[in-house]
């Protein structure tokens, strides 16, 4: 038997095959439901879909896409991905759950996520997930790689304006965003996504590095950030912060080792400890994993998948 794992994010697409945790080669184009509406979400997802059967026709596979947050989105784009000829046995969640299901399927445990966006989850004792964070950048993702560029951005404008200390982050930040001048970082930022911005963060990573105080202030903040959601996480789960397996994914917390630091310090203020980094496969390997234990109809994996999201 072969279960399939997918996850689809905004710009990138994985698989991967349980339990070998064999990759599949390569990042395919695909689309969100969000973003680019059901159909077309549909029809990139069955491509992927139609490619992996092309090495080995899966027993099961679960797809965890960005943008499916309820019951009624993952039916919709089920019914859509059917129509396409896909007939092997297929769930769709939302991609947080794959991520947790990477972290915290063998117990109780935390996971912490930083990469464009930002997340806690929390695996209690009964199995139930609990999850703080990850409302998309307007109203959340704090400690995320956008939310540290944007706090950047912010204090360079700040001190542009004489309303906050001197900076070398404006030069730094106008230059990377091929801005005219420090004063019209905003007007460049609202202009592009969240990717874009996030993308940015090695701009940010250096200045503080180079010993810039602002930019260590702003890594301050989100490490702050980050584990606020953390303990929030398991607060929810009813789990003492202490003994508790704490690991840590998304593209900047399993690449910066500036910001695990501090956050592993301020972890370490409420008796948790910051494990290693789930890898940056975790979300198709989490995918896939569930597909095997939903198959098997073994728990919490097939109650997490029946709830779709968290």
């Amino acid at each position: 038997m072969q279960f399939l794992g997918v996850d689809v994010g905004g710009s990138r697409c994985r698989c991967a095959w349980w339990p070998s945790q064999r990759l599949l080669s390569g990042e395919a184009a695909t689309a969100t439901p969000t973003v680019h509406g059901i159909p077309a979400a549909a029809a990139a997802l069955a491509g992927v879909l139609r490619t992996a059967a092309q090495q080995s026709v899966p027993t099961a596979a679960v797809c965890a896409v960005a943008g499916v947050g309820d019951r009624t989105t993952s039916a919709a784009l089920l019914d859509a991905v059917r129509g396409h000829g896909i007939a092997f046995p297929l769930a769709i969640v939302g991609d947080v759950l794959a991520a947790a299901a990477a972290a915290l399927v063998d117990g109780p445990a935390l996971l912490v996520w930083s990469g464009t966006g930002s997340f806690a989850i929390a695996r209690a004792r009964d199995g139930s997930l609990h999850r703080v964070g990850g409302r998309g950048y307007l109203l959340g993702d704090q400690g995320s790689g956008f939310d540290l560029v944007r706090r950047a951005a912010t204090a360079a404008l700040l001190a542009a304006d004489g309303l906050g200390p001197a900076t070398s982050l404006g030069p730094a930040l106008a230059a990377a965003f091929a801005a005219p001048a420090v004063e019209r970082l905003g007007a460049v930022l609202q202009g592009l996504n969240s990717g874009a911005v996030a993308g940015q963060l090695p701009v940010v990573l250096a200045e503080a590095a180079a010993g810039d105080p602002v930019a260590n202030e702003v890594l301050d903040a989100g490490a702050e950030a980050l584990a606020g959601l953390a303990i929030a996480a398991l607060r929810a789960a009813g789990l003492e912060a202490a003994g508790v397996p704490v690991l840590c994914g998304g593209g900047v917390l399993e690449g910066v080792a500036e910001l695990r630091e501090r956050l592993a310090v301020r972890l370490g203020a409420f008796g948790a400890v910051l494990g290693g980094t789930v890898g940056p496969d975790a979300g198709s390997r989490g995918a896939a994993r569930l597909a095997h234990d939903a198959y098997h109809g073994l728990e919490p994996a097939t109650a997490w998948v029946a709830r779709v999201a968290v």
